[in-house]
């Protein structure tokens, strides 16, 4: 093979390589079940639920941000929002004073739970990540 063609080789190889190479990100994880992702509207869904208190609705709320389990109650939704309350939980800005707020809002006052997240946007913003995906996960068991 003449040097030429030689290098031609060398260098064509991996930039065939890389050209046959598919695209694909560096997570193919699936895009968080986020719902509506915002504080207020995942509060007016859920308090339009009308059966928040049987054992499915709220066994939903809970196992949504728990971690996973082998437990057969759970299985259609245990951990789906899981990663959006630990990042909430890691949330530096997420303080007991701002739950404490939410907490005295009663659960249909959605503009008092938006307005406790007023100081606060980036608690907000995950806030609304964990909401929006209970709101979105647990609706089926809660309507």
């Amino acid at each position: 093979m003449p040097p030429s063609s030689f290098f031609s080789f060398v260098l064509g190889v991996p930039l065939l390589a890389l050209a046959l190479t598919p695209a694909c990100s560096s997570n193919d994880d699936p895009p968080p079940r986020n719902g509506v992702n915002d504080v207020k509207r995942a509060c007016e869904i859920r308090a339009s639920w009308t059966n928040k208190g049987n054992d499915r609705c709220i066994n939903c709320q809970v196992a949504a941000q728990s971690p996973a389990c082998d437990c057969e109650a759970f299985k259609d939704f245990a951990s789906l929002c899981k990663g959006q309350d630990d990042a909430r939980r890691a949330e530096p800005t997420c303080t007991a004073e701002l739950d404490a707020c939410t907490k005295a809002c009663t659960q249909t006052d959605c503009a008092c739970i938006d307005g406790c997240y007023a100081q606060s946007a980036k608690c907000k913003q995950v806030s609304a990540a964990k909401d929006g995906c209970i709101a979105d996960v647990c609706t089926q068991y809660c309507q």
